[in-house]
Parts: structure tokens; sequence; C-alpha cells
């Protein structure tokens, strides 16, 4: 052995190893999906039959993880099937296999030909029973990607011998592909699978009447309803008599005729000729599969008059789109509590005009209602748009923030109403809102008195009378007047208020509070806006203040002693009347004074006669004083009676004399005793 030789055996060697060892860490592998990085360097898997799932190892950033949410995961769904499925005898004749991609997905709602596209496809054909006189000539074809939709035609040759019977015959057909199973929303991960499948179709050999669909197309859109035309020809060497051609279509989501599969009679049918036959169809909303396959057969009878049932021909049928339309630049004026409306445009995406269609719009909201929820729209061909408008109402118990509008545009498809639906996001303003500030009062307890403030519009609109009510949560505190009528108002101005209120006497003086609330007009309703604010009732005090300078009365004698009072109401007082009283020893000789009116803080002098009796004793008497007024708002009011301090002083001595008061005794009881004598006599 070379050292070359040696070499290589030794690498052959080392190279086994290495593959039984990878295959001992990947056994039990199934032959599923396996989550490969879809970046290149990333790792391939296969699933097709009989073969098991292998990993290659590439790029570090694949972790294995997968996310479930949003995946999109599907696989294609093939059928074969021949438009012109009879061949004659003697020779070698090319017919065409159409592979038809319908895809089928598990998780996504639309085809997505991303994981239903057959890949780098492969067909190969032959005769099923080997006994066969026929035999398909065409070795394996690379048909390359097939995607969902349109059928894909893959010719293929087939030679029949002259003695060939007449009847229907079976090929096989196999096809070799590659597919994206699931693909993971960020792109790192990717599923890839490959699949082996037998489909079959049937040719016919026949010498005598037989026919292919030369032609098919339709009105009818997904979601609608129309007519499908099929144009068939004779392409045998017989004339049928009395044809009868039955229509029917393969696919979930379509039918073809109203009541089971449509018959349609032709008569007498030579070769070389065409027929026309139209069918009504039904495409369902949800139909995805892009093409659907028109099946064909004919009734005739044959130049022996015997009934024949020719072999079915196929061809794919793409119906029209199903008519969409984009609701674009959806916005409004709505706000809590009032009415506005909602705009936008609506544009017919096509492919077909349409006419006499209505824009239906569905609040998702209960707060939020259209008074009227359909709105024609004009014709429009495609791409042409619209704009519309519609009235909302806003409840006053909404809350502000965004809303979500369903919008439905109903058309004619055909003799049914299709449909097409899509939602858009509005928002609802807040609704009109005050703002009640600089609260205060002049409120004492036992005393009227007013609370004031500032009321300002915050928008969003101008009011107009509008009107202010004040409710004190005290049944202490009452108002004359509870209703204060408004200023129009634009957004940002304000405007002052006041309310005259009374406290009773029995009140504790603290703070109180008082309930504002604005009512205004709403577009169809008296609406309401609450704020409440905090007042102070003061404790009472006196009405006036009284000063005298110097009440002193020497004892049986009397002066003149005059006040100073002062006005301590927040509040002009006028038609005072003062009144003061006394008792023994002391007594008032003048005991009232009157003063036209005083303003707040404002003092006058008033003056009253008080005697004190000549056996009072030196010292300090009370006498009392009150006042009845009238204050700013002319209720007659009286006041607490004060108490002020008098001093009785000893008599005043004037030189040696008896005491005036002792001079006034005895002239008294001189007086009793003439009177006395006076009586007696006259009674002898």
């Amino acid at each position: 052995m070379t050292p070359s030789s040696g070499r290589t055996a030794v690498a052959v060697v080392v190279a086994g190893a290495l593959l039984v060892a990878a295959v001992g860490s990947f056994a039990g592998v199934a032959a599923q999906p396996t989550p490969t990085p879809a970046a290149a360097g990333g790792s391939t898997v296969s699933d097709g039959p009989g073969t098991a799932g292998t990993l290659a190892v590439g790029g570090s950033d694949g972790d294995g993880a997968v996310d479930q949410f949003g995946q999109v995961r599907g696989e294609p769904d093939l059928e074969a099937y021949l438009p012109q499925p009879t061949i004659p005898t003697g020779g070698k004749t090319t017919i065409e296999v159409d592979l038809l991609n319908t895809g089928e997905m598990e998780m996504g709602s639309d085809i997505d030909p991303r994981v239903t596209t057959a890949r780098s496809l492969r067909l190969e054909a032959e005769a099923e029973d080997e006994d066969d006189p026929i035999e398909v000539t065409t070795g394996e074809v690379a048909v390359g990607d097939v995607p969902p939709g349109t059928p894909r035609p893959v010719p293929i040759e087939i030679a029949v011998p002259d003695d060939a019977a007449d009847g229907e015959y079976e090929i096989d057909v196999t096809v070799r592909y590659r597919y994206t199973r699931t693909i993971v929303p960020n792109g790192s991960t990717n599923y890839e699978s490959s699949r082996t499948e037998e489909l079959d179709v049937t040719v016919v050999v026949d010498d005598g009447a037989r026919f292919a669909i030369v032609d098919a197309d339709t009105d009818a859109q997904v979601g609608g309803t129309g007519e499908v035309d099929a144009t068939l020809r004779n392409v045998g060497d017989e004339t049928a008599r009395d044809a009868i051609v039955t229509g029917s279509a393969s696919g979930s989501g379509v039918t073809v005729g109203a009541n089971g599969p449509p018959d349609v009679f032709v008569g007498d049918w030579a070769p070389g000729e065409n027929r026309t036959v139209t069918f009504d169809s039904t495409v369902a909303p949800d139909f995805a599969g892009g093409t659907y396959v028109l099946r064909s057969n004919v009734e005739y009878r044959d130049g022996d008059g015997a009934e024949v049932t020719s072999p079915s021909s196929r061809v794919g049928v793409t119906p029209t789109p199903e008519q969409r339309f984009a609701v674009d630049g959806v916005g409004g004026s709505l706000a809590v509590g009032h009415s506005g409306n909602v705009t936008g445009t609506v544009a017919n995406d096509g492919p077909l005009a349409v006419d006499d269609a209505v824009l239906v719009a569905e609040s998702t909201s209960p707060g939020v209602t259209f008074a009227e929820s359909r709105y024609a729209l004009p014709d429009l061909e495609p791409g042409e748009s619209t704009d519309f408008s519609l009235d909302a109402d806003v409840t006053p118990e909404a809350d502000p923030g965004p809303r979500q509008v369903r919008f439905t545009v109903e058309h004619e498809s055909g003799d049914r109403t299709a449909t097409d639906e899509s939602t858009a996001r509005i928002e609802v303003g807040p609704g009109q809102s005050f703002a009640v500030d600089g609260v205060d009062s002049t409120l004492e307890v036992g005393y009227s008195g007013s609370i004031n403030g500032t009321l300002e519009n915050d928008g969003p609109r101008t009011v107009d009378e509008a009107v202010l009510v004040a409710e004190p949560q005290s049944t202490r505190v009452t108002l004359g007047e509870s209703r204060y009528a408004l200023p129009d108002l634009a957004p940002g101005e304000s405007t002052d208020f006041s309310f005259d209120a009374d406290v009773s006497g029995q009140a504790d003086p603290g703070p109180r509070q008082v309930r504002f609330t604005v009512e205004y007009m709403g577009d169809d309703a008296t609406l309401t806006e609450e704020s409440t604010a905090r007042i102070e009732v003061a404790p009472r005090r006196p009405e006036f203040a009284i000063e005298a300078d110097d009440p002193v009365v020497p004892a049986g004698e009397t002066r003149r002693i005059t006040f100073e009072i002062t006005n301590q109401r927040p509040e002009t007082l006028s038609s005072i009347n003062a009144g003061l009283y006394a008792d023994d020893p002391i007594s008032a000789v003048e005991d009232e004074a009157f003063v036209d009116e005083l303003e707040p803080g404002e003092s006058t002098e008033i003056r009253f006669e008080v005697s004190a009796a000549g056996s009072a004793g030196a010292r300090t008497y009370p006498v009392e004083l009150d006042f009845r007024y009238d204050d700013e708002r002319g209720n007659d009011r009286i006041s607490d009676v004060t108490q002020y301090p008098v001093d009785v002083s000893e008599p005043v001595d004037d030189g040696g004399g008896p005491p005036i008061g002792t001079v006034v005794l005895g002239v008294l009881v001189l007086v009793v005793l003439v009177g006395g004598a006076v009586w007696y006599r006259g009674r002898q």
C-alpha cells in the first residue's frame, strides 16, 4: 500500500466513524418538520415519505426557540387533471396534465404563497397497469415552482397502438417537490419540508365522438353570483346526436347550477364544431383557491343509437376577485354629551364598477350612536372615491377617548348582496367643562351674607343661556335664590357670581361645602357639569362695637353718657334705632338714639340721659343696649343685647348745706304734715 492510499484509507475510516456517530446522535429523530434558521448558513429538514428528518447545524444565531404567536403554517394541495383526456389510436399524442395548487392553510387566513407554493417540482407519469396498451414515453419533467391559483400545464407524450381497445386507462402521476411549511414572524426560523405525492388521471382511447373544453370564462365574483361560459369542441370523428352538456365544479366554496348539476341541450354535434354552454355559478366569500376546476360531461347517442356518456373534460376557471373598498381618512367632531359627525372617504378598489352601493356604519360602543347609519354611495368606477358624513350622538355618560366604528359596504353581486367590512378608530373628545374658582363668603353665625366666586368656561364650546345652581350641603345655611343666570361665555371666558345666604343662629362656625352645578343646553337636551367648593362660616360677633368715655353718674344725679358705636358688619346698616335699658338704682331718663346709616367700619356717637338714685351705692352697675336696623337687603333686624358698665360715684358735696336729697325729703314731710292737719280740722 502506498502512503497516499494509506492516507486515503484512514480518511475513509475516520469519515465512517464520524458518520456512525452522527447517526447515533440523531437516532430517533422522526420525519417531521424541524425549526431551522432561515438565514444563510441555516439548516434544512425533509419530511418526505419514508425519510427521516436530517438536521444540518449552521449559524450560531438559531437558538431553536420558536414563538408560536403569529406563525404562518400551510402546505401545497395539488390536483392533476386533463383538459382534453381523449386520445386516438395509432400513434403518439401529446396531452397536457394540468397541475392545480389550491393550497391549504393551518395557521393564517388567506392563502399565503410562502407556505403553499410547491417549489422545484418534478413530474413523472406512467400507465397504472403495465398490461394496458398505452405507454407514457415522456420521462421525468422538471416543472419548477407551482404557486397556488393558476393551473400549470405539463405536456406528456402517450403512445397508443392501432389495435388498442377504446376505453378509459389510468395514468399514475408522481410529483416531488419542496415547500416551506411554517414561517415564524421574526424571520429567524423556518420549517422546510419535502414531499412525494401520487396523483392519477384518466385518458380515454376513443375514435368516436370526443369532447374537449377549449375555453372557459366567468363573470362571477368571489362572494357573489354570475355565469360561467364553457366552449366545448367535438374533437372526435363521429357526430353526437341529441347531445346534453352537464357541468360541475370541484373546490370548496364554488357551486355550478342553482339546484344541482345543470344540463344544457345542444342537439346534434358534428366533428370539429364548437358549442358554448352557460351555467349559473356561485362563489362563496371565503373562496381562497384562486382557480377552481370546471368538469363537463356530454351525454349523446352514437351512430348505433346507443346512449353514451363521454369522459369528463376539465378546465381551470378563475372567478373575478372579490370586490374591495377602502375606508380612509376617518375622523369626527364628537364630544361627550353632544352631537357631531363622522366623516371619511370610501374608495372603490375594484375590480368592477359598482352602483347602488350603501355604506353602513356601526359603533361598537353603546355611548356612540348614529341617527342614520346607512349612507347611499354614488356610482363608483374602480379607483374612484367619494366622501361621506354621518351624524352621530354621544351620551353624557360616555367617557372621552377612542372608539371603534365598523364600516360595511353593501353592493349587488349578481343576484345577491355582497359585503366588504373594515374598521376605523375615531376620537370622542371631552364634554363641556367649567371651573369654579376663588369661592369665598361673608357668612357669620346668625347673620346674612354672600357666597362669591368666579366661573370659567373651559370649553370646548361656547355656551349661552347657562345657569349656575348653588346648593349648600348644610341645612343651617340657606340661599335666598339658588339659580344664577350666566352670560354667554366663549371658551376661556369667565364671569363673577354672588349668592345671598343666611346662616342660622343655631349653626356652628366652621367650614361648609357648597355644590355648584352648571346647567347648559346641549344639542337636544339640558346637560350639567358639577363641582364643589368649601366656604367658611365665621363665629357670631355683635353688629356694633360700643365704647363710652368715662361713663360715671354720681349718686342722686343725672348725667349724659356718650357712646361711640362702630359698624362691624361687612355691609352698610341703616335706620339704626338704639335703646338703653337700666335697672334700679339706675334709670334711663333719655333711652333712645337714632343713626341714619353706618357703612362697614364707620363709627358715630350716640347719647343717653342716665340717673342714679341717691341711695345708690358707689359701684359699677350694668346698663343694656340693643339696636334695631335695616341691612342692605332691606331686612328689619334686631341685634343681640349688649351690656355695658356704668359707674355710680359718691354724691357731690355743694359747700356744707344739707344734701339736696335731704332738703327734698324735708319738704315732702312738711307737705304731708300740713295736709294731715288740714284734713283733721275739716273733720271737726
